[in-house]
């Protein structure tokens, strides 16, 4: 018998790789967070929403302690159509009572891994793992340290979407376009005041925004404003088969469109107001998944097992995007595997208990309920035709001459044929919009 280093060694120290040290340790066990990045957050774009309530449960404490911005009390969906912007508005100070904040990544991620080393995991930084291998009765992650090997038990790969502890044990394959999204985002220093003034907030209140609809036509292609304490987050998603195409029609001048997608949006005259600002504190991007149910990739062999984006654990809803907390809850399942293969001293079932248990989690039931979606917000009709009714109908219902225009339905109904759907597209659309959600 080898032995044993540690318990277990997780690689990666965002929120999911983080969470699951954390709980491992408060149980007792011996736990190496490896980060290759000097310090926890390096690496992670600024980030959303975080859904708190499963960290609620892990760290009761944590809306006292942890560097949170602001208290989700507003969403907004907006459809762009050339001028005309569409918005739908949800705001309801009983989402006080839910533990949702906007976070900057960095900052939260250096919190929660310093509450990890207190409870006894030790922090690995500057450190990349270069291979994983499992022996008979122990796994090894080989690292590019001098005398750097570390033999466990077993192995969580927290290490994002190009996941190195993913490809080098066979796990997965390398991602395909179809596979990933880019995000990039900017971050731009307004002040409180402002934000307070321009997004109609009180105290420590936030908003966050959802956009599609531009480019006219393009699937896939979102944009988001997320309100800070003293800063604004505006970015933009888009799927990289999409962004090849768009590459191709010629927008941007090299490389991806989406960085210059993204300083076009920002001009449309329906987001300037929110946007302006000359403070830019970060400007970034990565590699974030996308993929529906059906097409997650596998997650887990013997001794390893895959949480968070290494596991393809990110779900685009198109009125918000889900990830934070499921990357939190694969962490934790991870860690209760690890729990229940100390008891019997079954180590071998690490990836197949941490299999089961992610697919009783209500991540996965999520992403099951919702399999058709990432399928449906691939319909270019939902980025062009569709918003281009609501905007001509309500453009008659608002305008001064609408009476001269007959009634409403009428102007709904000539918008729709004036549009490239027709009513065979409605009816399947509706269907698949319902089988969706």
């Amino acid at each position: 018998m080898t032995e044993n280093d540690f318990d277990v060694v997780v690689v990666g120290a965002g929120r999911a790789g983080t969470a699951a040290a954390y709980k491992l340790a408060t149980e007792g066990f011996d736990v190496a967070l490896v980060e290759r990045a000097k310090q926890p957050g390096m690496k992670n774009v600024t980030g959303g929403v975080l859904y708190g309530q499963i960290l609620d449960e892990l760290v009761p404490e944590f809306p006292e302690e942890a560097p949170l911005e602001r208290h989700v009390v507003e969403h907004n969906i907006k459809l762009l159509h050339d001028d005309a912007e569409v918005s739908i508005g949800y705001r309801d100070l009983a989402l006080r009572e839910e533990p949702n904040y906007t976070l900057m990544l960095g900052k939260f991620d250096r919190w929660f891994v310093d509450r990890a080393v207190d409870e006894g995991v030790l922090f690995i930084p500057e450190t990349t793992v270069m291979d994983v291998s499992q022996n008979d009765d122990h796994a090894v992650v080989h690292t590019d340290r001098e005398n750097g090997d570390l033999a466990c038990h077993a192995v969580i790969g927290a290490d994002g979407v190009n996941t190195t502890v993913g490809r080098q044990t066979g796990i997965q394959r390398t991602m395909r376009n179809e596979d990933m999204a880019l995000s990039v985002k900017k971050v731009i220093d307004v002040g409180r005041n402002t934000i307070d003034e321009r997004f109609n907030l009180d105290s420590d209140e936030g908003a966050a925004y959802i956009y599609t609809g531009f480019p006219t036509g393009a699937p896939t292609i979102g944009y988001f404003i997320y309100t800070f304490d003293e800063y604004i987050s505006v970015g933009a998603v888009g799927g990289l088969e999409t962004l090849r195409y768009l590459g191709n029609e010629g927008y941007g001048d090299s490389g991806t469109p989406l960085y210059s997608l993204l300083e076009e949006f920002m001009q449309l005259d329906p987001v300037r107001p929110y946007v302006q600002g000359d403070d830019v504190e970060e400007y970034q991007g990565i590699l974030v998944p996308e993929h529906s149910y059906d097409s997650l990739p596998e997650r887990h062999d013997r001794r390893v097992a895959l949480i968070g984006d290494a596991a393809g654990l990110v779900l685009n809803k198109g009125y918000t995007f889900r990830g934070l907390d499921y990357g939190i809850k694969s962490g934790l399942v991870a860690a209760e595997a690890a729990m229940a293969c100390d008891v019997d001293a079954d180590w071998d079932a690490f990836g197949r208990r941490y299999d089961d248990g992610l697919e009783d989690s209500y991540v996965l039931q999520d992403m099951k309920q919702h399999r058709h979606l990432p399928k449906f917000l691939k319909n270019e009709r939902m980025y062009d035709a569709y918003p281009g009714v609501a905007a001509d109908t309500l453009r008659g219902m608002y305008s001064a001459g609408s009476d001269a225009q007959g009634l409403t339905w009428r102007q709904a109904y000539r918008a729709f044929r004036r549009s490239d759907a027709g009513v065979f597209d409605l009816v399947k659309d509706g269907y698949r919009a319902l089988r969706s959600l």
